[in-house]
């Protein structure tokens, strides 16, 4: 699956998902988690602070907000394949007392952009990077010595909560069900296997980031409850579409998934889904 940005994939953006209050929580609580370890650096020192997969700028907002109710100096700066994605992001960021600078790239052109940081955030994307190893390596590369890496996840080995399985496998079914009657000629890919799909444990996370130059891992859980509205968002995003129905055009996916959301959620009489994030803070050694 290559992550890269076309006229349609702009269509089907991650940004409806991220403007659920739940996320912005989510993501706050790790932002605020990170920053508190700066609390014992001197104020008179500006930041060099990075958010790498930044999109839309949802969690590079957080940042600035926190950062301005610090009162810290900040270079803050947004890194993120798509271009269309950092336009949005700078639109965002307009008004706002902190200013960010938006650079086009992905994990793999850090170096080249950045060195001596002191910490880099990079917020529900870990999971789409097939080498997390090497992305762990080249986040340390960019990091001062004692500088923090804040990561999070709602893809990983530990994300379902008991008993919630059924609701993406109905969610599936009721998808393909859907397709079948309304787009026949559509057929799934079955040799796709989506990047996002390929889970860690926490304790793999962990066991990785101390092996590429980070001496302190803290791991947390938190529990957040998504409404059918949010999942229907997440269900229009051109990545989540190809890892639940890999080979569907996307704009039958989306509409598939959007029928069989409200479906699923009505057999099971549900209207909220509750899912576990992983929250990561690391410290390079």
């Amino acid at each position: 699956m290559g992550l890269t940005e076309t006229e349609e994939t702009n269509k089907f953006t991650f940004e409806a998902f991220a403007a659920h209050p739940f996320y912005t929580e989510v993501n706050r609580t790790l932002v605020q988690q990170a920053l508190a370890h700066l609390s014992s650096r001197s104020a008179e020192n500006p930041i060099t602070i990075v958010d790498m997969a930044c999109g839309t700028g949802a969690v590079t907002r957080l940042i600035a907000e926190e950062m301005a109710h610090q009162g810290r100096q900040i270079h803050l700066i947004g890194v993120d394949p798509s271009a269309e994605a950092l336009r949005r992001a700078q639109k965002g960021m307009e008004g706002m007392c902190v200013k960010a600078e938006f650079i086009q790239g992905d994990a793999d052109d850090l170096p080249s952009i950045v060195h001596n940081v002191d910490m880099a955030f990079f917020c529900n994307a870990i999971h789409l990077v097939p080498d997390k190893h090497s992305a762990f390596q080249r986040m340390a590369s960019i990091l001062v010595s004692g500088g923090i890496f804040a990561c999070n996840s709602a893809f990983y080995e530990g994300t379902y909560v008991l008993g919630t399985e059924r609701f993406y496998r109905l969610w599936t079914r009721r998808a393909v069900s859907w397709l079948r009657k309304e787009h026949p000629d559509v057929h799934l890919s079955r040799e796709t296997k989506a990047v996002a799909m390929q889970w860690l444990t926490p304790e793999e996370y962990v066991a990785s980031l101390k092996e590429t130059g980070f001496n302190q891992v803290e791991t947390t859980n938190q529990d957040v409850l998504i409404s059918l509205d949010a999942w229907r968002d997440l269900g229009q995003y051109w990545l989540f579409i190809e890892g639940a129905l890999p080979g569907v055009p996307l704009a039958q996916g989306a509409s598939a998934l959007e029928n069989a959301v409200y479906q699923a959620g009505q057999e099971l009489g549900l209207t909220e889904v509750a899912r576990t994030w992983l929250q990561i803070i690391a410290t390079k050694a």
